[in-house]
């Protein structure tokens, strides 16, 4: 606030709505200017051809599901959600699959790219979240898409929609902050969540009559974002001009204007024809408003920022109870699953995070001398001798404490402890984990607790050391019929514990609950998935041996045969994977996972059909 009311600074800003963003914080609208922003789509020649790749018609065969795209980072104003429940809607309305491809990528501060999935899978509804891509991936997106739909809640400019028009592919949007200026005059802008008008404009677009006219309104729209137009914002705000940018508009009686109202007009009665149902009309929840930040959001978020954790009114003379607990849902993660009881991370040589893999939670404390125990699990079959380096730092400057601890400490120990001074008042800390060795072995992180050293905290107990063991009992032969026996209790429980660890990948460890279940039990299920935890484990013998206890007690069992051969063709064993991924295909002619493998395992198909006779 005190560097907007410097009257010697100026501003560009992105556009005429993040220019009203800027007033609301008390900028005086005479110091801004409105500038676009600057990309290497400008670079693009003529704006009327689209990028070097080709389309095909607006929207393919009704055989073939309809392709939505939206290019964006994986956040929650963004308005994935809304994409996901009109795809819904589309598929259900059409009568025909819809897919949803996002690119951009994700937050690892939260669970939104695992709740999409989640979603998507619970109203059926194809979905691909691609990450970030190359140059040419994202041409190739833009090029095979049919509709690009952008249902944001707030875009400063949206330079993927401009990216969509380009390339040709038809853009529904819903007019909110910046789009509702740089979209105004778009037949498929909406002004509010109305899936019905959103499904009637796809249906306008699989018709076609309408393709000349809605693809001249794009070409008018694409000539108001040009590196002409750009310069000439970048000339008037060097030379003073300020305010903001009116853009040439569109007159109805104008060619552009004239296709505009007959698109408006189709699209309104195709609007009258849809069905009016509950399907087509879902709650969306969502921001309201044009979300213009104000003063007294700045204040409130400031006055969350320094909420008094209570760290100083520890009490003086109470330990072990002198302490602040942070749990791991306030802290950030880059590479690790966040579970309900903590966020599960692995070391193995495989993974790809270089940096930290855990940060946060960024609290202001008190001037004192604290110790923060890292509340840490390792996997107990895990390799022992993986590193992990735990570290305490104030705002992003060197570590006030660090320390190196292995699997083995961990397995072997209570909780790792860093003592830190804090020599300022409300300075802002962050605890951070880094894996330093990387071995075979899988960490749960449940969270950091600071104790207040005003007065010594008494050591605690180390925990008992856990026996390990091999897993060689499986290599016995199996016991006819022994699998179809009721699971005893006693079993079950490492079943469902070996389950529960899986989930976690905590491959070693759920093999380990697996193998003392199967002591009890012959599990033909939970044999292929110990097997499938040895693979994941890089422990192939043992793995091998898993599959081939478990065809024992069922040798026609197609997905045992395709596990197997998966581990073959990890283990590059073509022979091997040939014949039990053949073994499949003969089981279930049907299967096309396992003739789509047998390609990818230089098989040729082409002799099938003698296989089969």
């Amino acid at each position: 606030m005190n560097f907007i009311n410097h009257e010697n600074i100026r501003f560009w800003v992105n556009s005429n709505f993040t220019l009203d963003q800027l007033k609301v914080l008390g900028a005086d609208g005479d110091r801004a200017a409105v500038v676009y922003p600057g990309s290497r789509f400008l670079e693009l020649p003529d704006v009327s051809k689209p990028f070097a790749v080709e389309r095909s018609l607006p929207v393919r065969a009704a055989d073939q599901p309809i392709r939505l795209l939206f290019v964006s980072r994986v956040v929650a104003h963004k308005g994935h959600r809304h994409v996901l429940r009109f795809a819904a809607a589309l598929q259900n309305a059409l009568a025909r699959p819809v897919s949803v491809t996002f690119l951009g990528r994700d937050d690892p501060a939260t669970t939104l790219r695992a709740d999409l999935i989640q979603q998507a899978a619970d109203c059926s509804v194809e979905v691909l979240l691609k990450g970030e891509v190359s140059e040419g991936d994202l041409h190739a997106a833009y090029a095979a898409a049919d509709v690009f739909v952008c249902f944001s809640e707030h875009e400063g400019f949206g330079m993927p929609v401009f990216e969509a028009m380009r390339v040709g592919v038809p853009v529904i949007c819903w007019g909110r902050t910046a789009l509702r200026e740089l979209m105004q005059h778009h037949p498929f802008t909406l002004d509010s969540l109305d899936f019905e008008r959103a499904i009637a404009a796809v249906r306008v677009i699989e018709k076609g009559d309408a393709r000349a006219d809605w693809e001249a309104v794009q070409d008018s729209i694409l000539h108001t974002y040009t590196a002409s137009v750009v310069a000439g914002q970048l000339t008037a705000a060097i030379e003073g001009a300020s305010g903001y940018w009116a853009a040439e508009p569109v007159l109805p009686t104008s060619a552009a204007g004239m296709a505009a109202a007959r698109v408006k007009a189709e699209l309104d009665r195709a609007v009258a024809r849809e069905t009016d149902t509950p399907a087509l009309r879902p709650l969306q929840p969502c921001e309201a408003g044009e979300n213009l930040v104000t003063v007294y959001d700045i204040q409130s978020y400031e006055a969350l920022l320094a909420f008094d954790r209570g760290l100083d009114r520890l009490p003086a003379h109470e330990a072990p109870a002198d302490f602040v607990l942070f749990s791991h849902r306030e802290f950030v993660t880059a590479g690790g699953r966040r579970l309900s009881d903590g966020i599960a991370f692995s070391a193995q040589p495989t993974s790809e995070s270089k940096s930290h893999i855990i940060f946060g939670p960024y609290e202001r404390f008190v001037r004192g001398y604290f110790a923060a125990e890292f509340q840490l699990e390792a996997e107990l079959n895990g390799d022992p001798s993986a590193v992990l380096e735990l570290d305490v730092a104030v705002e992003g400057g060197a570590p006030l404490a660090r320390m190196r601890v292995t699997a083995k400490q961990l397995q072997a120990s209570g909780p790792p402890r860093l003592l830190f001074p804090i020599a300022s008042e409300g300075a802002v800390v962050e605890f951070r984990i880094m894996v330093k060795r990387r071995k075979n072995c899988n960490f749960l992180f449940k969270g950091v607790t600071i104790r207040n050293m005003r007065q010594s905290v008494a050591s605690l107990q180390d925990s008992p050391r856990v026996s390990l063991f091999g897993l060689r009992w499986f290599r016995r032969p199996a016991l006819p019929g022994f699998g179809a026996i009721k699971i005893p209790p006693v079993a079950s429980r490492h079943f469902e514990r070996g389950d529960r660890l899986r989930d976690r990948e905590w491959w070693n460890d759920a093999a380990e609950a697996y193998a003392e279940g199967l002591k009890f039990h012959r599990s033909f299920d939970h044999l292929v998935q110990m097997g499938n935890c040895l693979k994941e484990a890089q422990r192939l013998e043992e793995s091998e041996a898993a599959y081939q206890a478990a065809l024992l007690l069922r040798p026609d069992d197609r997905d045992a045969h395709l596990q197997i051969g998966r581990l073959y063709k990890s283990w590059d064993k073509p022979e091997e994977m040939h014949y039990h991924l053949l073994k499949a295909a003969r089981i279930e002619r049907a299967s096309a996972e396992a003739f789509r493998e047998l390609a990818d395992g230089g098989f040729d198909l082409k002799s099938m059909s003698a296989v089969f006779g």
